[in-house]
């Protein structure tokens, strides 16, 4: 069995579509999302109902969620992405704002085995409701003092990264596979699917082998071109457009 885990969509819909394919592409069926559906992009609406239709694990809120469905003000966000949270919570329907308020910041999920369980947050578990981001070993070491399941997965930063610890220390950074020792304990971050900034500006989401007990990091190539004209046609900041070509 293979789960696919994706983060960060950002109302990127031709993005969304890329990861999904790709993703089924591999024959999974099983998702879990770690927040930040909407925000930034032109399409909250079609990438709402595009993860809802899905077969998902668990989903959990992200910031974005959060000052869209109006749990959360706007402190804290800079001009283009208050900005865009305002758009998109103008396109929302009540019912799909109410759906975003139902969401917890965090969620443990358990998959038959034992050896199968892992916790979603969108960003740091200890304070997943203060966003705080994890970019180096310190911050996860931070983050997996308050972590009982021996795997988490995270977003927010818009970076793959994955994060090993063992009694000794914790290492980790820039990563394509990880493999599980089940002694040690894992924090990995999945990357973004609709507006990645590690200067990759293709589409990220990683998938779980729960047989084998690895991890696999995916880039995907989208139309990048039609998601920054949708931006500029919504009236949405050009810097969000401009981004997306740069993966910044």
């Amino acid at each position: 069995m293979k789960i696919a885990v994706i983060a960060d969509i950002h109302a990127n819909l031709e993005a969304l579509h890329a990861v999904l394919g790709h993703a089924r592409a591999q024959g999974i069926t099983k998702y879990v999302c770690l927040g930040d559906i909407v925000g930034y992009n032109a399409n909250p609406h079609e990438c709402l109902e595009e993860v809802r239709n899905l077969d998902l694990l668990g989903v959990v809120m992200g910031n974005h969620d959060a000052v869209a469905c109006g749990r959360q003000s706007l402190v804290g966000f800079n001009p283009y992405a208050a900005r865009a949270a305002e758009w998109t919570r103008s396109q929302l329907s009540d019912a799909e704002q109410t759906w975003l308020a139902s969401l917890s910041f965090k969620q443990d999920i358990f998959i038959d085995s034992p050896i199968t369980r892992f916790t979603i947050v969108h960003a740091s578990l200890n304070r997943p409701e203060a966003w705080e981001y994890v970019f180096d070993t310190h911050e996860a070491d931070v983050s997996m003092q308050f972590q009982w399941m021996p795997l988490c997965f995270i977003g927010h930063t818009h970076s793959p990264l994955a994060f090993e610890r063992s009694l000794l220390e914790t290492v980790g950074g820039v990563f394509n596979t990880v493999r599980f020792n089940p002694d040690h304990k894992y924090l990995v971050n999945c990357g973004s699917v609709g507006q990645p900034r590690d200067r990759d500006p293709r589409a990220a989401y990683v998938t779980y082998d729960l047989d084998h007990a690895t991890i696999q990091l995916h880039r995907v190539v989208y139309d990048i071109s039609t998601a920054q004209k949708k931006v500029i046609a919504a009236g949405l900041p050009e810097y969000c457009a401009i981004r997306l070509g740069t993966g910044r």
